[in-house]
């Protein structure tokens, strides 16, 4: 019978993903609606083995091999793995957490998840309805139709042009300087180390989407360094959430501030106590420490100010006035 040809895998254990790749040596998509699910897999005890499979499967080039009593032994030359998911904020920092203080998620697993979008919710909601684009829907499908006729036993070979080529020495030179510097958190060092190979390859496909064959363009080569920018804002926001909690909380009060939902006016001046704080509950401001914290930075930001203790009861010492022009903004 003939090899059923697959490009989506949606749950798999690894024995099956390792034959499915067997039978597909171009590679597989594992699309997973939540991530949790799948990360929660490889944390169970005696699953190491499993994130090994994942993690050689990034480079798309390095073999694999699984010996088992019944099923023998299948090779696979070449694995290559991409995955496609979402996951909750909150779970999503836990895993950060555990990956930046050296704990068993520090193996460069979450650094191999380079397009990495942290999106915003607005608050503003319209509904819209409207006639799908056609012309794009089938420009996308053109594209995929001709990617998948692509012999993986006769791969494609680029290179840049010789004008594409100044510009990625330019655009890694800075990115060499970039991680060698003191400035970034060693996770995101880790993290967009691993940009050495991620423009070229979006270059490569760019130029593959638009029906390259050999050479990567002057275009498609700026489209990858654009788009690798835009990758690192949002990962730096990500690894900010865990990387600098004291920032974190500080914005949270900030908007707290913004909106009103804390403290209380008189006389024209706004003020608010560490206790007004940390008496909602809130996330990151739920101690007098962390609301103590938050409000240092705010201070140093210009926002508030702190007011002198009165002698005697009345006046608390950690007393707050928001600075006015905060809202002379909006």
């Amino acid at each position: 019978m003939p090899e059923l040809r697959r490009l989506i895998v949606n749950d798999a254990t690894v024995e099956a993903l390792h034959e499915t790749l067997d039978a597909n040596p171009a590679g597989l998509l594992v699309i997973r609606d939540e991530l949790t699910g799948w990360w929660s897999q490889l944390d169970r005890q005696g699953r190491e083995g499993e994130r090994a499979f994942f993690l050689q499967a990034w480079n798309g080039d390095t073999s694999f091999t699984i010996d088992r009593i019944g099923r023998g032994s299948i090779q696979v030359p070449a694995c290559c793995l991409s995955m496609l998911g979402g996951i909750q904020p909150g779970r999503l920092r836990s895993y950060l957490v555990d990956a930046i203080t050296d704990g068993p998620a520090n193996d460069g697993l979450i650094q191999r998840f380079q397009l990495l979008v942290w999106p915003d919710t607005t608050k503003k909601w319209v509904y819209i309805d409207r006639v799908p684009d056609v012309a794009a829907a089938n420009n996308a499908f053109q594209v995929f139709e001709r990617v998948i006729q692509i012999d993986p036993d006769v791969p494609l070979y680029f290179r840049f042009t010789p004008d594409a080529q100044d510009l990625f020495i330019a655009w890694l030179c800075k990115l060499e300087q970039k991680v060698r510097g003191d400035d970034l958190h060693p996770a995101l060092v880790s993290h967009l180390s691993k940009y050495r190979s991620l423009m070229p390859s979006l270059a490569c496909l760019f130029e593959l989407a638009d029906g390259g064959t050999e050479l990567v363009s002057l275009e498609h080569a700026k489209q990858a360094a654009s788009w690798c920018a835009y990758l690192e804002s949002h990962a730096r926001r990500i690894y900010s959430c865990v990387v600098t909690p004291q920032l974190r909380a500080a914005r949270e009060l900030a908007t707290k501030l913004k909106t009103r939902k804390v403290g209380k006016e008189e006389n024209g001046a706004f003020f608010f106590t560490c206790r007004d704080v940390y008496r909602q509950g809130w996330s990151g401001l739920d101690t007098p420490e962390s609301v103590k914290r938050a409000a240092d930075v705010l201070v140093d930001a210009g926002w508030v100010r702190t007011l002198p203790a009165q002698p005697g009861p009345g006046r608390p010492s950690d007393l707050y006035i928001v600075n006015p022009r905060l809202w002379r903004k909006q």
